[in-house]
């Protein structure tokens, strides 16, 4: 074998996808589970999920009938949760507890500030439900950039989607700091996607080339993309057939690391298609 597969320590399911999964599929053995929007931001594992009565839907006016509601692992908003709870659904809540946190320190941060920022992805549905406990006081900005089209302030509080990119984050808070008197800021990255992120840095500099594999709709996902293509030659993919031959000519240590939202079993299907495409490319050197 000339070459080597380098396989991040982090590969399949975080901690909160685990147990979000784990609570929608027991409660599918007694029935069908509807959730608003995919239960996490990986295509195939959705798939596979529905197969087993567990039914993302776009908007709660798309439930008919009385059934259980799951609350996905990114949570809802708070208007969401209210119309849910009087709708007299039966309701699970998966939402992941690193998310909760965030939900209960925005809500305290509302109470004792006139502004709350939210540092990330405006579109992304944890953030929405974040915000949604702001009060009305907050504000999400992603980049130093949209920083420096805000009003001026003297205080404010800063909290940070739990996937978002740690520099970033800082770098963000470091301007901010720049100005304002009083910043009270909690970091509420999560734990499991920092060593994500510090691991890609480690396996980058022992690599030339890097899979980053997990949902195109995946927040986590893509913040290890754009790390990973700062660093050494990086493709995102989502199945093992994405990967091109071409990538892998003459490339002697191919790193691999995923999303929080993709399953171990995929990893396995990618080693194998690299293993066969290096096979291939050496019958044909």
């Amino acid at each position: 074998m000339d070459y080597k597969i380098i396989k991040s320590k982090y590969c399949g399911f975080c901690s909160g996808v685990t147990r979000s999964i784990k609570m929608a599929e027991e409660a599918a053995e007694k029935g069908t589970v509807y959730t608003l929007g995919p239960v996490i931001h990986n295509p195939q594992v959705v798939e596979k999920l529905k197969k087993n009565s567990i039914i993302p839907l776009n908007k709660l006016e798309d439930i008919n009938e009385p059934g259980t509601v799951l609350i996905r692992s990114h949570g809802v908003t708070k208007e969401e949760e209210k119309q849910l709870r009087s709708r007299g659904l039966k309701i699970i809540d998966a939402t992941c507890p690193k998310v909760k946190r965030a939900h209960r320190i925005c809500d305290d941060l509302a109470q004792n500030f006139s502004r709350v920022f939210i540092v990330g992805i405006k579109s992304h549905p944890e953030v929405k439900g974040i915000l949604s406990r702001a009060w009305g006081k907050g504000e999400v900005i992603s980049s130093v950039e949209e920083l420096a089209e805000i009003d001026s302030f003297d205080e404010a509080g800063v909290l940070t989607q739990t996937t978002f990119r740690k520099e970033k984050f800082f770098e963000i808070v470091s301007n901010m700091l720049k100005n304002a008197k009083v910043l009270k800021v909690h970091n509420t990255i999560c734990e499991e996607t920092v060593n994500r992120q510090n691991e890609l840095y480690e396996i980058a500099r022992n690599i030339d080339i890097l899979i980053v594999l997990g949902g195109k709709n995946s927040s986590n996902t893509k913040r290890l993309y754009e790390i990973g293509k700062e660093l050494v030659e990086t493709y995102h993919i989502e199945i093992p057939d994405e990967i091109d031959p071409g990538w892998l000519k003459g490339k002697t240590a191919i790193g691999i690391v995923t999303g929080a939202s993709t399953p171990l079993n995929l990893v396995s299907e990618v080693e194998k298609r690299i293993k066969k495409i290096k096979n291939n490319l050496t019958i044909k050197g």
